[in-house]
């Protein structure tokens, strides 16, 4: 009975097919996907972060992919990704809306970055086991690994910047852009002494280039390497696991983020509840002793109050509250087609259509690409909200997070590669019931 529902499922599936030749006496079967696409872009994540190419090197792969894909000639398109593929079409149609040619370059790297992220969710998808769960976790741990430790550095030299060779190729016209030095020549952390703060606060930013980067991908990341706990096979490995997951408090606590405590915070109590529904007791009741554990520390340590502190000092919270109101009341005026990418406040001093890849998407795009996306990323959570497994409970929270966390971050090309990869992973299952 099982094996008749899982084909039933997959042929309940929307499913892309070149047609067959005629004269062809039988179908030909699907090419096996390699698993070093994927894995060159995860476990590669330090070495493009020192070239300066972390911008360029998911689309680069993700053409790769695309080219696996065709070659495969069956692909099968769960039910989510069909409105990430109109958002793409949708988007491309917002290039009309460009204020000058200037803004195309920034226009072109964000489109490439959301087909590159629809071209690495139906790769995972569709690989076979050559490309298990845990390989992929896997390359998402060496990108975990990257976060913490770089992260943990940037507190010791916070004022250094990387020179990469990117940065080194283009010509200074280009890198003279505030947003451009940031990506090819990154800085360790973000310094910040607002006044009449005591002293300055220093935000882990490496290997992203805002601290705000780094919490997201923190946030993402963090319930991934919890799935590992309960997936490798030696003492020494989940030993090793455990030690990161407690040295990356470190630089979360520095980075300050409160939208990344929270959005975390929701998703792991999201995982416990989880978790003793499904009858994992033990695993749940450890979650939520340790969750527990770290909130009384944050709180008794002083650590939640350093970071409730710097509020005093930066009005952060009222200033995007009146961002986000200029940002809509803008984004009415542009319903359909929005302004094809952000644009300067002059009130505020900030870009609308930032502080959240919610209102990157609303404003550039308009209420129609918002619509496409949430009902893409919340269709996605509800789609596979059927997983079991304590691993991919934790898989689950994720994309959780992710829905979370988008209404006051954005979301850069590698913490988009992160989250479609483990949407793959769960869609994955959902169509052919593997397991890790």
């Amino acid at each position: 009975r099982g094996a008749a529902n899982r084909a039933g499922a997959l042929l309940a599936q929307p499913q892309l097919r070149a047609p067959h030749r005629t004269g062809s006496t039988a179908p030909r079967q699907a090419t096996a996907l390699p698993a070093w696409p994927v894995l060159v872009l995860f476990h590669g994540f330090p070495l493009f972060w020192v070239l300066g190419a972390l911008q360029f090197s998911a689309v680069a792969l993700g053409l790769v992919m695309l080219g696996f894909l065709v070659v495969r000639r069956r692909v099968l398109v769960p039910g989510p990704a069909w409105l990430l593929a109109a958002l793409v079409v949708w988007s491309a149609a917002c290039v009309t809306q460009l204020p000058d040619a200037q803004a195309l370059v920034g226009f072109g790297l964000r489109w490439a970055h959301v087909v590159a992220s629809l071209l690495v969710l139906l790769y995972v998808a569709n690989a076979g086991p050559g490309l298990s769960q845990r390989t992929v976790v896997s390359g998402l741990l060496t990108v975990w690994a990257s976060l913490v430790l770089l992260g943990t550095l940037a507190l010791v030299i916070p004022d250094v910047r990387i020179t990469t060779p990117v940065g080194l190729l283009l010509p200074g016209s280009i890198t003279s852009n505030e947003l451009v030095r940031d990506f090819v020549f990154p800085p360790m952390a973000e310094v910040q002494h607002p006044w009449g703060a005591p002293e300055p606060y220093i935000r882990p930013a490496a290997p992203f280039p805002y601290a705000n980067s780094w919490g997201v991908a923190f946030a993402l990341l963090s319930p991934v390497a919890l799935s590992a706990l309960f997936t490798v096979r030696t003492r020494g490995r989940r030993l090793l696991l455990a030690a990161g997951l407690l040295l990356s408090v470190v630089p979360a606590v520095a980075t300050s983020n409160r939208g990344m405590f929270l959005a975390l915070g929701l998703g792991l109590g999201y995982a416990i509840v989880r978790l003793v529904w499904a009858g994992y007791w033990k695993a749940g009741l450890a979650g939520l002793a340790v969750l527990a554990g770290v909130a009384a520390w944050l709180a008794a340590g002083g650590a939640a109050a350093r970071i409730l502190a710097r509020q005093l000092y930066s009005d952060s919270t009222g200033g995007r509250l009146a961002l986000y109101r200029q940002t809509w009341d803008a984004a009415l005026d542009a319903p359909l087609l929005g302004h094809g990418a952000p644009r300067l406040s002059e009130s505020v001093g900030v870009y609308m259509g930032t502080q959240g890849y919610v209102w990157t998407i609303l404003f550039s795009y308009g209420l129609v690409g918002l619509v496409l996306f949430l009902g893409y990323l919340w269709g996605s959570v509800w789609w596979t909200r059927g997983v079991r497994a304590p691993a991919t409970i934790f898989l689950h929270a994720t994309a959780v997070i992710a829905g979370l966390i988008i209404v006051v971050y954005g979301l850069d090309v590698m913490q988009t590669c992160v989250l479609v990869a483990v949407l793959g992973l769960l869609m994955r299952e959902r169509l052919t019931g593997a397991r890790p």
